[in-house]
């Protein structure tokens, strides 16, 4: 998958998460509003025409189809699917980063068409940070994506940062909105986002 969060395409029928508060913040999603998305574990089977949908919306930069089976294999929770009336409309994939990759990602040693798996946690491991692969969606899978937001609030996930790039103006103001901000001193166009677990009173 590529290592940029990619701008939603197209337009219309948007359904928007619910947020308590302050609805700059990831964390503070509650509920669904109306979402008919659903979200699911994404199949191995589907991960290459996923990845020729990418391809044509994001260009070059992809990892190879065996990579992206390997990682989900590592980590069932890394990919996840978006379905509208049983159709496959887009994924959202994440590397779940140990404590090791949490160093190499910010000293800019990934390598994201090919992630080590010794920087990423094992199965059903607490991560000690989780960074946003790819996001492929139209605007209509909106709110796969907040289905997405509430599962990571878990106890598993609820005190994991959480990375992204954004090479996007689209993927730029959807990160902006959701409360991540420029990781200074690291590299170019990488944001972080806070958990509450993890921010000094």
């Amino acid at each position: 998958m590529p290592s940029v969060m990619t701008a939603f395409a197209g337009g219309g029928d948007y359904v928007a998460p619910l947020f308590a508060r302050n609805p700059q913040e990831f964390q503070r999603v509650i509920a669904l509003r109306s979402g008919r998305t659903a979200v699911r574990r994404l199949r191995l089977d589907e991960i290459g025409p996923l990845l020729e949908a990418a391809r044509t919306a994001i260009g070059t930069g992809m990892a190879a189809e065996e990579v992206v089976e390997r990682v989900a294999l590592q980590q069932p929770d890394a990919l996840w699917a978006f379905t509208r009336n049983q159709r496959l409309v887009g994924c959202l994939a994440l590397l779940m980063l140990n404590a090791a990759g949490v160093e190499a990602l910010l000293s800019g040693r990934v390598d994201f068409r090919d992630p080590a798996p010794i920087f990423l946690a094992e199965a059903f491991d607490t991560p000690a940070a989780i960074y946003v692969w790819a996001l492929l969606a139209p605007a209509l899978a909106v709110d796969g994506v907040a289905e997405v937001m509430l599962r990571l609030r878990g106890p598993r996930y609820d005190s994991a940062n959480i990375y992204a790039f954004q090479a996007t103006d689209g993927g730029a103001n959807l990160l902006r909105r959701l409360g991540f901000h420029p990781v200074s001193g690291c590299c170019r166009g990488l944001s972080q986002y806070v958990r509450f677990a993890n921010r000094s009173q």
